[in-house]
């Protein structure tokens, strides 16, 4: 029988381009009825026309099966595949509640695999709506210390040098990115970009050198005290209001310099993280030598007036980032304010 059935299925490619490329003639057919002859008179174009028709049909209707039979076997994949799903999912939710041994005695109804997946979808849903008010507030966040960064004068060039000079390796966020799809897109845009804003603001100074001050000669264009001519004054010139003249680091970082400088007298240059480096000069004595680790704690002399650009005791504070001054006072307070928000947040 099958060997019938192969052979036929075979020579129907033959069959059926025969039968379209035909030619047909005009047929009469006779029928026979109580005697009387009856004629019908079949022309070679509705010949045609019927065969064509029969074979468009007849192939119409196998497409159909075939993709009936196609659409039934995928149903049933998925359905044994979404079975799978569900049984690892319902495995793990019993074992994180019940012992190893019932575990292995795993037979679900077609109603607990429909209450599954409803408790899964809800659990999504919850964990979606989750994802979405925190990357509002992921957004509103970035918003704010966007502001910030712009209000210290820090450009966009030195935002890079900061973020260039970030420590390697650690938590990286395109790896969840991959593996989860909650955190794609917008939210993954978000989500970096709140990093990248955290490493600038956290690699900033939040500590002055001295803790009660005044200023005496801002950041900015000025005219010399004893040149007369406008220059541009790469720091700050601090002057103490207690009596208290020690000088502390901004930040935590090691001593590169150490030294008497003509202009400058004794200066001790200290080097931070991601590109951060502060200057303390015309220092009256200096406390530390190079390659010494320094915390904000750190005496590194007292306010002097040492140098010949010093006309009076005070200190000069410059705070350098790739090798580019920036306002220390703006570049502190913006640290600060950073910090308070974060301490209000926890």
């Amino acid at each position: 029988m099958l060997p019938r059935v192969l052979s036929a299925v075979r020579q129907l490619p033959r069959l059926v381009s025969g039968g379209w490329a035909r030619k047909y003639e005009d047929a009469k057919i006779i029928l026979e009825q109580n005697g009387d002859l009856h004629y019908l008179n079949v022309s070679g174009r509705v010949q045609r026309i019927l065969v064509r028709g029969a074979i468009l049909a007849t192939g119409a209707m196998l497409v159909a099966i075939f993709v009936l039979l196609a659409t039934s076997i995928s149903l049933m994949l998925s359905r044994s595949k979404l079975e799978r799903s569900h049984e690892e999912v319902y495995r793990a939710l019993l074992s994180s509640a019940s012992d190893s041994e019932n575990v292995d005695q795993l037979n679900m109804s077609d109603e607990q695999m429909v209450s599954l997946a409803q408790t899964i979808r809800d659990r999504d849903m919850s964990i979606r709506r989750f994802v979405d008010t925190s990357m509002v507030a992921v957004s509103q966040e970035n918003v704010s210390m966007k502001s910030q960064l712009e209000s210290s004068g820090l450009t966009e060039k030195i935002v890079k040098i900061i973020q260039q000079n970030a420590a390697n390796g650690g938590f990286n966020i395109e790896d969840d990115v991959k593996s989860n799809p909650l955190l794609r897109g917008k939210v993954a845009d978000e989500l970096s970009t709140n990093r990248g804003l955290r490493e600038v603001l956290y690699a900033l100074p939040s500590v002055m050198p001295v803790p009660n001050y005044s200023v005496s000669s801002d950041f900015g264009v000025r005219r010399h005290p004893i040149t007369g001519q406008t220059h541009f004054h790469t720091g700050l010139d601090l002057l103490s209001q207690t009596g208290d003249e020690k000088v502390h680091p901004v930040k935590p970082g090691v001593v590169v310099l150490a030294q008497f400088h003509t202009q400058y007298g004794n200066t001790v240059v200290i080097r931070h993280t991601n590109g951060v480096e502060s200057l303390y000069a015309h220092l009256a004595n200096i406390d530390v030598k190079l390659g010494d680790k320094v915390t904000n704690e750190s005496v590194l002399g007292n306010i002097g007036s040492t140098g010949s650009s010093s006309t009076g005791k005070h200190l000069h504070l410059e705070i350098l980032i790739g090798g580019y001054p920036v306002n220390p006072q703006k570049v502190i307070r913006t640290a600060q304010y950073v910090q308070q928000i974060q301490n209000q947040q926890r």
